[in-house]
């Protein structure tokens, strides 16, 4: 198993106990406290059809789904969602599916939203 195989194996685990019933995982990045060499890895956002997942060391919160993350940039790409986050750049590819997929969500809701 390669390296993307095995972040997304890591991501689903730590989503499947908190999921309902038929919510379907998008994606999901690892977010970070601290800075330079003194990083640790916080909590687990997990973007799924119907929420963003926010899995901690025990606890989960669930925040509503129709959040843009925005262009990720730099080093650390600082996000504002209950609280800020920092997600290192090695995820941005995760961050930039999750606007991707919230665009197809939106498009495929309002055929006419895809015209403008």
């Amino acid at each position: 198993m390669g390296y993307k195989e095995r972040r997304v194996k890591m991501i689903a685990t730590r989503a499947a106990p908190h999921l309902e019933p038929g919510e379907q995982v998008q994606t999901g990045f690892v977010t970070v406290t601290g800075s330079g060499i003194f990083t640790v890895p916080a909590e687990t956002l997990v973007v799924t059809d119907r929420a963003i997942l926010i899995v901690g060391r025990g606890e989960v919160r669930r925040v509503p789904r129709d959040f843009w993350f925005g262009k990720p940039s730099g080093m650390y790409y600082k996000i504002e969602l209950d609280r800020t986050y920092k997600v290192h750049r090695q995820w941005y590819q995760e961050v930039i599916a999750a606007d991707e997929a919230l665009r197809e969500m939106q498009t495929h809701d309002d055929p006419a939203a895809g015209e403008h």
